[in-house]
């Protein structure tokens, strides 16, 4: 048990009176702090909103033009009331949520809402068919308009919640780093504490007296907190707990996410026996059901309304370099099957041998290709194969892979026999998912990437794996295609 010595630099928090209250000056600068965060989330879910009714109003217009009048120029406004649903779930006050969170709920509160609405309206027809008509729209332009105002208000400090630290260690360096790199969650980390009071430096100030801390937390009108303690046993974790609740009001409790699947955890009571409930999609029928209709169906769209596209690409890889147009390679799929992926050839057909003599010639790639198994400047690549990697269409074949059912859209990066041994013991979470055509690597900096980063990112996609996610993966490629962050 870790006793008193866990808390001992906070001992004593609970003699001090009014201490987890902050002075006049400090809530007020708090409140003007949360406005300002809250504003620009309140303003996009109305201007997204306003964007769904007016083009579900222009819609019906042109296909019921005899009912357009009975609608009224007013009736967009009528799905401002979903704002309501989202303030009373905590989607303007948690804005540091995970986007995948954000997604389901907005969408199971949007579709609710909109449902009740039609049926509400079946007593004056056709304003069913208005709500149902503006459901679509309304799940895609309002997380599209919370996605643009974190990356635009991201970037400015006075946007977001001054942040304390509190963890002890590496683990407290690795969470402040964390903060400080995902500007968009909200949270801004200003200040670090050590409940053991060992660390000392770190990325930020860290302060561990409780007296000059709680002064620091009303000064800054702190009123967040990060907490990430996995070596503390439950007991002194329940207790470090208690006593900070005292200074922050909103303390969000961090584990080591490397090691347990938190995403889709939820607290759970059993009589008097508390615990987190852990759900593994990958076990239940109806979300695999899911995400195979949504990759057969994606697959069969693209394909066709493809055919064009993939008749040019294989017309000018015939003509530009001799030899097949597509390249199949045998790669590790769910459960250690091994199956062949397809794409379309991009690269000479004597790669294997310029491979071998220019990692030969150039130590710095021999380095390069041992640390992640790409290069930047590939001498195997073609002229039009290089294009084809930048846009990702020389993967479009794969498609055929996801409707045999070897692969699916969104999932790990398919690995072959030589990548198994820099799984280790990850490879049984690997295999565990079929491998995607995208997935958390692509949309995460793609080649860019290291290859250690990549087995987490796989590890983690294997641990939290949701339809929700994959949504939420899809729609970053789309950004990421647009971008090409990390293709070459």
């Amino acid at each position: 048990t870790l006793g008193l010595r866990d808390s001992a630099p906070i001992e004593g928090m609970e003699a001090e009176q009014g201490w987890s209250t902050p002075d006049s000056t400090a809530f007020w600068t708090s409140f003007r702090r949360g406005i300002r965060t809250i504003t620009p989330f309140v303003v996009g879910d109305a201007l997204a909103l306003a964007l769904a009714g007016l083009v579900t109003q222009a819609l019906m217009s042109h296909l019921l033009p005899a009912h357009a009048a009975a609608f009224g120029r007013a009736l967009p406004l009528a799905l401002f009331p979903l704002m309501i649903a989202y303030w009373l779930s905590g989607l303007y006050s948690e804005i540091w949520v995970h986007p995948v969170i954000e997604l389901r709920h907005l969408t199971h509160l949007t579709t609710f809402g909109l449902v009740a609405a039609a049926a509400g309206g079946l007593v004056a027809p056709p304003f069913p068919l208005w709500f149902l008509a503006a459901w679509p729209f309304a799940l895609l332009f309002v997380p599209t308009a919370r996605a643009i105002v974190r990356h635009i208000f991201g970037r400015y400090a006075w946007w977001g919640y001054p942040t304390l630290v509190i963890g002890s260690g590496a683990s407290a360096i690795t969470l402040a780093r964390a903060l400080i790199e995902s500007p968009k969650s909200g949270l801004r980390p200003v200040l670090l504490t050590d409940p053991r009071g060992s660390c000392r430096a770190s990325v930020m100030p860290v302060m561990n007296d409780p007296a000059t801390l709680r002064s620091l937390v009303q000064a800054e009108g702190i009123r967040h907190g990060a907490v990430c303690l996995p070596e503390f046993s439950m007991g002194g974790l329940s207790n470090t707990l208690d006593r900070y609740s005292n200074v922050i009001p909103h303390l969000l409790v961090l584990t080591d996410t490397s090691t347990l699947p938190t995403l889709w955890s939820a607290s759970r009571q059993c009589g008097r026996l508390t615990g987190i409930e852990v759900r593994n999609g990958l076990l239940l029928a109806t979300l695999q059901a899911m995400k195979r209709a949504i990759d057969v169906a994606v697959a069969v769209g693209v394909l066709v309304a493809g055919i064009p596209l993939l008749l040019v690409i294989m017309l000018l890889v015939k003509v530009t370099d001799p030899g097949p147009v597509f390249y199949g390679h045998t790669r590790i799929g769910r459960h250690g099957k091994r199956f062949k992926a397809w794409k379309f050839r991009s690269m000479c057909m004597d790669g294997d041998a310029i491979l071998r003599d220019y990692l030969a010639r150039h130590p710095a790639a021999r380095q390069e290709w041992d640390n992640s198994q790409k290069l930047r400047h590939d001498p195997r690549v073609t002229r039009l194969g290089r294009f084809m990697r930048r846009m990702s269409i020389d993967e479009l074949p794969q498609l055929w892979n996801v409707l045999r059912g070897d692969m699916s859209l969104v999932g790990p990066r398919p690995i072959v026999e030589d990548e198994i041994r820099r799984y280790g013991d990850v490879i049984r979470l690997y295999a565990t998912v079929k491998p995607g055509i995208t997935g958390l690597w692509q949309v995460s900096g793609r080649t860019d990437v290291g290859y250690e980063d990549r087995v987490l990112l796989d590890q983690f996609y294997a641990r939290h794996w949701s339809p929700w996610l994959d949504v939420f993966v899809l729609a970053k490629t789309v950004i990421t295609l647009i971008r090409r962050e990390g293709a070459y």
